[in-house]
């Protein structure tokens, strides 16, 4: 007797193999993110040597970069003809292995080649350049991707919660882990780095080439050549509908990339400053207070992945923005209050405890706080995109995600560049101290012959010394209070005030999942010179 096959109720299901396979891409895209984020100013300031303030225009050159690169590769994944490896996983497959090169590229220690600042920041600026070129050959043709799985608006947000769920499992991983391997303070120039970015290179690799390898697109769109100009570089932003997702992107972006890339500067030279310069001075342990509550913040984006889809279902998108946006501000705000440590305990086994200042169940709390109002601020973007590319194809006539995505890329990565570099200016020019390395010859003709010396005042800071061949490193360990303050101003304030403009700009996001079945169904319509399709697509318009 001939089996029958079964026929699929819902044809728009992604099965959940397919969802998996393409959620391994953002392990990438959420791990690596994270991993540069929060290492990457204590490596160049503490590791490298390069002064706090150069990072402002080193970051916004790389950013520039990224800009010019950004449409050619949109361009590029949209004109290609579907294959294999459709439009996109094409490029994320040849892309891989650049990736891994990158990372490793990216956290070189420079200090091993040269003591000349001037050579240190080239060098960084031109590996940055290769990194955003490997990274950019992913994500954009990635979230082009996204919006290729399926058009059903109820399961597109499933597929995007699965990607969503492992992007944040990635990033607490990310968050935890590579601090553990390389650190400032082991003194070992910076090796330690290498290794780390070596071990989590591979995993991104890999994690790309099961997307580009087995994740299955529904939707197969044509071959679409454009001409490459700046009009048509920009010709997204006439639709109202993108520009109010992108600032919504554009705000969690920027804030986001303040509070992470000096998370552990705030802690480490601010909340935990007296335990810090203990612990890194003469050794002991310490309860890693800053690793933990940055990780919660990522455990708890995982459990508000339900709350959101849900708070989708019964509101709306721009509901769900606005309420994640409101508890972010009001965690932050409180963080602003946190007492700094006045006084410390240590034991005879050289265990830290702090006597006065914030606890570490309140810093671990305010970390899971603001970890589930991030949640919603970045869940309701990640899940809009398909959305807005429907609306795209319905305003435009064509369906071009790699242009919506080369234009996003460009203006999210503008915003997290704007993000990182304000605060290194704000506090290079309030006097943060960075890791200097000095020659033994003109060290010993300033302090003396002292072999056995481990702290000298440098700056009028305290700094721990770690001897190699020819050099002597000299890494701070505290900070002046001017820098502190600065630090403790720019990682508040500044998320605030940017949170309050995503407010305002999510409060006119208008696109609801009745709309956008609207638009799905008016795009499948074949005749679009018909009156019909014209007086749809005018109606929809205006709802937007």
């Amino acid at each position: 007797m001939k089996k029958v096959a079964k026929k699929d109720l819902n044809p728009d299901r992604v099965k959940l193999g397919n969802k998996i396979a393409f959620a391994c891409g953002d392990i990438f895209g959420g791990g690596s993110f994270n991993i540069i984020n929060f290492l990457f100013t204590p490596f160049l300031t503490l590791v490298v040597g390069i002064p706090m303030i150069h990072l402002t225009w080193m970051l916004l050159l790389t950013k520039i970069w990224d800009g010019i690169i950004d449409p050619f590769i949109g361009k590029i994944t949209d004109g290609k003809q579907p294959g294999k490896y459709g439009k996109r996983r094409y490029y994320m497959l040849i892309a891989a292995p650049m990736v891994l090169v990158g990372l490793i590229l990216l956290f070189f220690p420079w200090n091993l080649i040269t003591q000349s600042i001037p050579l240190k920041c080239v060098f960084v600026v031109i590996v940055y350049m290769l990194y955003a070129t490997a990274q950019s050959f992913v994500l954009i043709p990635y979230y082009s991707h996204a919006s290729e799985m399926t058009d059903d608006f109820n399961e597109r947000n499933n597929v995007n919660a699965v990607r969503l769920a492992f992007s944040i499992g990635s990033s607490i991983v990310c968050v935890a882990v590579p601090g553990l391997i390389a650190d400032p303070t082991k003194g070992d120039n910076g090796i330690c780095y290498i290794i780390m970015a070596s071990i989590f290179g591979a995993i991104f690799t890999v994690s790309v080439l099961i997307t580009a390898l087995f994740s299955r697109e529904k939707i197969v769109t044509p071959s679409v050549k454009t001409k490459l100009s700046i009009k048509e570089f920009v010709r997204p932003l006439k639709l109202k509908t993108y520009r109010q997702y992108l600032g919504m992107q554009m705000c969690t972006s920027m804030a986001m990339a303040v509070m992470s890339s000096f998370f552990f500067t705030f802690c480490d030279f601010y909340v935990r400053r007296l335990s810090y310069s203990e612990i890194t001075v003469n050794g002991g342990n310490r309860f890693p207070i800053a690793t933990v509550a940055a990780a919660m913040m990522f455990v708890a984006q995982i459990f508000a992945l339900p709350f959101y889809l849900k708070l989708i279902k019964l509101k709306s998108k721009r509901f769900a923005y606005i309420t994640g946006a409101l508890i972010w501000i009001g965690i932050v705000a409180c963080m602003l209050a946190l007492p700094a440590e006045s006084e410390i305990a240590v034991s005879a086994d050289k265990a830290i405890k702090t006597v006065k200042g914030a606890p570490n169940w309140l810093i671990i709390v305010f970390g899971l706080f603001t970890g589930f109002g991030i949640g919603g601020t970045v869940f309701v973007p990640h899940s809009s995109f398909g959305d807005v590319c429907d609306v795209g194809e319905l305003y435009f006539g064509e369906r071009t995600e790699g242009a919506f995505s080369g234009l996003t890329n460009f203006l999210n990565t503008t915003a997290q560049a704007i993000g990182l570099a304000i605060p290194p200016l704000v506090i290079g020019l309030a006097g943060y101290v960075q890791t200097e390395y000095m020659q033994k010859a003109d060290f010993v003709r300033q302090y003396g012959d002292m072999p056995n010396l481990s702290t000298v005042t440098f700056k009028d800071i305290l700094c721990k010394i770690t001897y190699g061949n020819d050099t002597v490193q000299l890494l701070p360990v505290q900070q002046t209070e001017s820098a502190q303050l600065a630090i403790r101003l720019t990682f508040t304030l500044l998320p605030i005030v940017i949170m309050v403009i995503g407010i305002i700009i999510a409060s006119r996001y208008k696109l609801t999942k009745d709309i956008q079945q609207k638009i799905v169904q008016a795009n499948a319509i074949e005749n679009k010179d018909s009156d019909e399709f014209k007086h749809t697509r005018e109606e929809l318009l205006k709802q937007l």
